[in-house]
C-alpha cells in the first residue's frame, strides 16, 4: 500500500508539473484588455504634466474666451459621450496642429488657431479629435504599441522617460487610414448636429495642402493617412439633410486672436 500511495503522489506531482507548462489562463492578452477609468485619468495627468514641462500653456481665461464658445457647442450636440472633454492651448505658433491624448484631453497649438480662417474650420478639426476619443483610437494605439502591463508599470513607477515617450507617441501622427477616415466621418456627423457645414473641413484641408505642398496624390497607397485630396472630396461630398442650414459662430475671430494670442 505504501508503494502504491507513493506512486500515486508521484503521478499527481508530475501531472501538476505538466499542467503548469501547458495550461493557459482563461484571460485575454494585454492587447484585448483596457485601462480602468481611474488608471486612464492618472496616466492622462502624467502626460499633461510632461507636456507642461515641454511647452508653455495659455491660462484657462484664454481657453474660456477663445475655445469654449466653439467647444461647448460641439459637446452639447453629442447625445452621449464617453468623456468629459478638456481642451488646452499650447503656446507654439510654429505648429499647425491639434492632437488628442487620453481621458478626453485635446491639445491645440496656437499656430493652428492663427492658421484657420474662422472658428467653423477649427470646430471641424476639434470634432475630428473628439472622434478619435469616441472611437477608442487612443487607448487602442497605446495598447497595441505598449500593452497593458507596460502602461501599468509606468503608472506604478512614474517613469518620467517612458511618460515622455508616450507623450511624443500621442503627439505624432500614428493612426492608420481607417481610423482617420472614421474620425473624419465622426467629425462630419458631429458638425451637422452642431449646425456646421463639413465643407469647412475641406476649406481647411485645401489651405493646408497649399501651405505644405504635401506628398503626391498617387502615393496614398503607401501612406498611413488619407491624403488631402481625398479628405477634401470626402468633406465636400458629405450628404447634408435637406433642411440643413449652417449657423455660423457669432465670434470676431481675428479680434479674439489679436486680444488673447
Amino acid at each position: 500500500m505504501k508503494i502504491w500511495r507513493e506512486l500515486l503522489i508521484l503521478v499527481i506531482i508530475f501531472g501538476l508539473i505538466w499542467l503548469a507548462f501547458t495550461w493557459r489562463p482563461l484571460t485575454l492578452p494585454d492587447s484585448d484588455l483596457r485601462l480602468s477609468k481611474e488608471r486612464e485619468k492618472d496616466l492622462a495627468d502624467l502626460i499633461k504634466e510632461d507636456l507642461e514641462d515641454a511647452y508653455e500653456f495659455y491660462p484657462d481665461s484664454v481657453i474660456d474666451a477663445v475655445l469654449k464658445p466653439i467647444t461647448d457647442r460641439l459637446v452639447d450636440s453629442m447625445a452621449e459621450k464617453k468623456y468629459e472633454y478638456k481642451f488646452h492651448i499650447i503656446d507654439n505658433s510654429s505648429e499647425i496642429n491639434a492632437f488628442a491624448t487620453i481621458d478626453g484631453n485635446i491639445y491645440v497649438f496656437s499656430g493652428l488657431l492663427k492658421f484657420v480662417d474662422n472658428p467653423e474650420q477649427l470646430a471641424g478639426i476639434l470634432s475630428h479629435e473628439i472622434g478619435h476619443h469616441e472611437n477608442g483610437d487612443l487607448i487602442d494605439r497605446l495598447m497595441k504599441e505598449l500593452g497593458l502591463s507596460v502602461l501599468v508599470a509606468v503608472l506604478t513607477g512614474g517613469d518620467a522617460v517612458m511618460i515622455s515617450e508616450i507623450s511624443k507617441m500621442l503627439i505624432s501622427t500614428g493612426f492608420d487610414r481607417k481610423q482617420e477616415r472614421e474620425a473624419d466621418e465622426f467629425a462630419y456627423k458631429l458638425m451637422v448636429k452642431a449646425k456646421l457645414n463639413p465643407a469647412r473641413l475641406a476649406h481647411f484641408f485645401t489651405k493646408l495642402k497649399a501651405e505644405e505642398k504635401s506628398y503626391p496624390d498617387d502615393l496614398e497607397i503607401i501612406m498611413t493617412h488619407p491624403n488631402s485630396k481625398n479628405r477634401i472630396e470626402g468633406a465636400l461630398s458629405y450628404d447634408l439633410p435637406e433642411e440643413f442650414e449652417e449657423q455660423e459662430y457669432e465670434l470676431d475671430w481675428q479680434l479674439l486672436l489679436d486680444t488673447y494670442l
